[in-house]
């Protein structure tokens, strides 16, 4: 089990013109030019997936003003500029600058930023007050496996912030190269909140079981944090801050 990923068994066994006439490439030009870049990044938020009304139920009976759906708008309120959305992840082992994806997740994107920027209430405590603060600042990276991932986000002995996400699992987002961020889960449908794992691999194997909200660079710093979290003769290396930010 992938824990922190806190990935079930069950999870882990699912594997893994040359010369044509310009009137048929007319059609193809649009995803020609998005394939090249130029659509890429434009971060539009997806619409919210039809609630689940149990799992909002769950949340609010547990005190979660939001029931586990933080609106996008309040996530991005006050964030200048257009472009696209990036986290920029500042550890003690060196910065992991990712870009955040919305038009895959955004219900996730928006939970993630509202926590980072502080805006998003959540539980310090099981029972406790919902309380807002940079939720991720100071925490460490808690679990790593060599060669895939390493995985933040835990408060104290807590493997939530009071509430759970739905699940937001594209068929088209894959685990098709290293820097790919996901929202942990424990195995079990919508259980995924606040915990997040960014991988150091390619891993197929986990392809529709975690949902994926953005994409990170400085591999070598994430690769560092997985060395360092796997050491338990040394402190587990941190989170310093969160910053969110537009291109």
């Amino acid at each position: 089990m992938l824990a922190a990923v806190r990935t079930s068994s069950h999870a882990l066994t699912r594997q893994r013109a040359r010369g044509a006439p310009l009137s048929r490439w007319r059609g193809a030009l649009p995803c020609l030019v998005c394939l090249l870049g130029a659509c890429a990044g434009t971060g539009a938020p997806r619409d919210y997936d039809p609630p689940i009304p149990g799992l909002v139920a769950e949340n609010q009976a547990a005190g979660d003003p939001y029931g586990g759906r933080f609106p996008y708008d309040k996530a991005i309120a006050d964030l200048p500029g257009e472009g696209p959305l990036l986290a920029q992840i500042e550890t003690d082992a060196g910065v992991i600058r990712c870009r955040l994806e919305p038009e895959t997740a955004a219900l996730t994107v928006a939970n993630f930023v509202g926590l980072a920027r502080g805006l998003r209430p959540f539980q310090e405590e099981e029972g406790g007050p919902w309380v807002t603060a940079p939720y991720y600042d100071g925490l460490p990276w808690h679990r790593a496996i060599e060669g895939q991932f390493v995985q933040t986000g835990r408060r104290g002995s807590r493997e939530n912030p009071g509430f759970d996400l739905q699940d937001e699992i594209s068929p088209g987002a894959k685990f098709d190269r290293a820097g790919v961020m996901a929202l942990a889960n424990n195995g079990s449908p919508h259980s995924g909140a606040a915990q997040f794992f960014i991988t150091s691999n390619e891993l197929t194997h986990l392809n529709g079981a975690y949902a994926i909200f953005g994409r990170c660079e400085d591999h070598h710093v994430v690769r560092e944090l997985e060395r360092r979290a796997r050491d338990k003769s040394t402190p587990a290396p941190i989170i310093q801050t969160v910053t969110i930010h537009r291109d």
